[in-house]
C-alpha cells in the first residue's frame, strides 16, 4: 500500500490560503453580479396617520373653551357630557355633515379614547398604542440584531393633529403625547445615522402650524437632511436603498390638491426626478417615496388629480430601478401596481377611519386589498424587508372587531 507523500504544515498553508482565496473571490462575484455585498439584509418599519381629535381637559367649568376648540376643529360646537357637575368630560356629540351620520367622541382624561359614527368605532386610542408598541419593539429588536429587528421607521404625515392648541413641543398635547408614548421609547440610532424615525409632512402638520415649529422641535435632526421651514423635503440613503420624502400641504378652499409651496410642485417633481436618476446612476437596490396625499384611492377624500400627482414622473423610472410609494391622508388601506409601481396607502395609525369604499370609475387601477369586499376597523404597520434586490412587504395588522383573529400578519404583493 502506497502511503501518501508527507507535506509538512508550513508547506500545506499556501495551499489552503489560494483555496480561501478562491471561494471569496468566488462569493464576492455573486455578490457584486446581484449588486450588493453579501449579508446585507434590511428592514424598516412604515406607518402613517396616527392624529388623535382635540384634547380637551377640565370640568364644566371651561365648556366655554371647550366649545371655541371644537369651533375651530369641526365648524360646528358639541354636546358635552361631564361625569358629575364640575367633573371631567365624558363625551362630545356632533351633529352629523355632508350626508354623514353624527359623531360621539369618548373622552378620558381629556383625551379621546373612542369615537363612533353611527353604531361604528371609527377610532380608539387603544389601537393607535398597539401601532406604537409594536413598532418601538421592531427598533428595539433592530438596535440589538439588525438581522432580526428594523433600523428605521417612516412615517406617511398626520402625526399630530394642528397648531392651534400649541406649536413647538413645550406647548403642544399632542406633540406631547407622541414623544411620551413613542419617541421616548426608542433605542438610540447607529452610529453615522441622524435617528431613527423619518416622517413626510402630512396636512395636519402645517395646520395652524405653517412655520412646522412643531414637526422641527420634536425631531430636530431632520434639519441636518436638509428639512427646514422653507424647504419640507428631504432624502436619505440607508443599505443600498434611496428614501425620498416630499410635501403634498395642505388645501385651497377645502379642494384637494398638491398645494404645498414648500417647495411647490413642479420644483417639487424637479427635485425628486433629480434624486431618482442618482439613485440609478449609483446602482442603488431599492427606491421609496413618501408623501402624504395618496396618487390612488377609492375613498374617502380620493386620489391626487391630474395635474397635481406624481406618478408621471416616477413611471419613466420603474423600468430602471425598483420603486414602492407609501402614501397616507386618507384613514384606510389601499394597495396599487399601476405602471410596474407598487403604491401602498397605509393610514390606518390610529386617526378616524374611513370605512367606506367608493366604486371606481372604468378602467381605474384595480385596488388590491381590500378588492371590493367589506371594510372594517383596523389598525395596522408594515415590515419592509430588503435583501438583495428583492424586497417583502408585510403588513400586520389588528382588527378589534375579529375576537377569533385579532391580530394578523400577511405578505403583500406576494
Amino acid at each position: 500500500m502506497t502511503m501518501p507523500a508527507y507535506r509538512h504544515p508550513a508547506r500545506r498553508w499556501p495551499w489552503l490560503l489560494w483555496c480561501a482565496l478562491a471561494l471569496c473571490l468566488c462569493l464576492t462575484g455573486v455578490a457584486q453580479a446581484a449588486g450588493q455585498p453579501a449579508g446585507d439584509a434590511f428592514s424598516f418599519v412604515v406607518f402613517g396617520d396616527t392624529r388623535g381629535e382635540p384634547f380637551l381637559p377640565g370640568g364644566a367649568a371651561q365648556t366655554e373653551a371647550m366649545q371655541k376648540v371644537l369651533q375651530h376643529r369641526f365648524q360646528q360646537t358639541g354636546q358635552l357630557k361631564f361625569a358629575e357637575p364640575g367633573g371631567e368630560l365624558e363625551s362630545v356629540t356632533l351633529a352629523g355633515q355632508h350626508g354623514q351620520p353624527g359623531a360621539t367622541l369618548f373622552y378620558r382624561h381629556g383625551w379621546p379614547w373612542l369615537a363612533t359614527r353611527g353604531d361604528q368605532v371609527i377610532m380608539r386610542r387603544e389601537g393607535r398604542a398597539w401601532v406604537y408598541r409594536r413598532v418601538i419593539a421592531e427598533l428595539q429588536r433592530g438596535a440589538s440584531d439588525p438581522a432580526q429587528g428594523a433600523q428605521l421607521a417612516l412615517h406617511t404625515g398626520d402625526i399630530e393633529l394642528w397648531g392651534y392648541q400649541g406649536k413647538g413641543l413645550d406647548e403642544s398635547p399632542g406633540w406631547q403625547d407622541f414623544y411620551d408614548h413613542f419617541l421616548a421609547f426608542l433605542p438610540q440610532p447607529r452610529p453615522g445615522r441622524p435617528g431613527l424615525f423619518f416622517p413626510t409632512l402630512g396636512n395636519h402638520e402645517t395646520w395652524g402650524d405653517e412655520e412646522i415649529h412643531g414637526l422641527l422641535s420634536t425631531l430636530p435632526y431632520l434639519q441636518s437632511l436638509g428639512l427646514s421651514r422653507q424647504r419640507h423635503i428631504y432624502a436619505l440613503d440607508a443599505a443600498g436603498c434611496r428614501f425620498i420624502f416630499l410635501d403634498s400641504g395642505g388645501y385651497k378652499g377645502n379642494q384637494e390638491g398638491w398645494y404645498s409651496d414648500s417647495p411647490n410642485f413642479a420644483q417639487q417633481m424637479q427635485a425628486l426626478t433629480g434624486w431618482l436618476q442618482d439613485a440609478v446612476d449609483q446602482k442603488m437596490r431599492q427606491v421609496f417615496v413618501v408623501y402624504h396625499k395618496p396618487s390612488f384611492c377609492i375613498s374617502g377624500h380620493g386620489p391626487l388629480p391630474q395635474g397635481h400627482n406624481p406618478h408621471p414622473y416616477l413611471k419613466p423610472f420603474a423600468a430602471k430601478i425598483p420603486i414602492t410609494v407609501f402614501n397616507g391622508h386618507v384613514h384606510t388601506t389601499e394597495l396599487y401596481q399601476v405602471d410596474g409601481i407598487r403604491y401602498l396607502l397605509l393610514g390606518a395609525g390610529g386617526a378616524p377611519q374611513v370605512l367606506e369604499g367608493q366604486t371606481p370609475p372604468a378602467g381605474y387601477p384595480q385596488e388590491l386589498y381590500w378588492r371590493g369586499g367589506p371594510r372594517q376597523e383596523e389598525y395596522n404597520y408594515l415590515v419592509a424587508q430588503v435583501e438583495g434586490n428583492s424586497l417583502r412587504l408585510m403588513l400586520h395588522r389588528f382588527r378589534p372587531g375579529d375576537p377569533v383573529h385579532p391580530f394578523q400578519k400577511l405578505e403583500l404583493f406576494k
